[in-house]
């Protein structure tokens, strides 16, 4: 059986594959589908891939197709270690950016949509380089 962490990663290179056709906007309700082409956020792109894994909602609203940075700020947990999955966030409460982590390690992989290239594949430390500011870790499932 694969985990709910495998299963949120896939769903995010999923949408790495497809950069192409997906592009950068504040949609709201955050399009829950796995249709080409998409138009979505950084925190909408989390969310998506949490729906596509079957994973619950990261933003603790029963995916009503609402929910942003903030609301995972203020609904997940904090995590000590980074795992497959989790959730990073830039910048302090309500936060400017967030991604969610490939692979964790020295220099975690991150998958990232934070402007129209993307969903990209980029190292935490470059991503830090792009959005200077403080990071909190995230746990999205246990």
């Amino acid at each position: 059986m694969t985990s709910l962490r495998a299963k949120i990663v896939a769903a995010a290179r999923w949408g790495i594959a497809n950069e192409p056709r997906i592009h950068y906007g504040e949609i709201r309700p955050v399009p829950l589908a796995r249709r080409l082409p998409l138009t979505t956020d950084c925190s909408g792109f989390v969310t998506i891939c949490y729906y596509l894994a079957g994973a619950p909602d990261p933003n603790g609203l029963d995916y009503d197709g609402q929910g942003w940075t903030a609301t995972l700020l203020s609904h997940l947990p904090r995590a000590a270690e980074l795992q497959r999955g989790d959730v990073i966030v830039w910048g302090a409460y309500p936060g400017r950016h967030c991604a969610i982590v490939l692979e964790p390690g020295d220099d975690p992989l991150l998958a990232s949509h934070g402007q129209e290239r993307g969903p990209i594949e980029i190292p935490l430390s470059i991503e830090s380089r792009i959005q200077p500011a403080t990071v909190t870790w995230l746990r999205g499932v246990p």
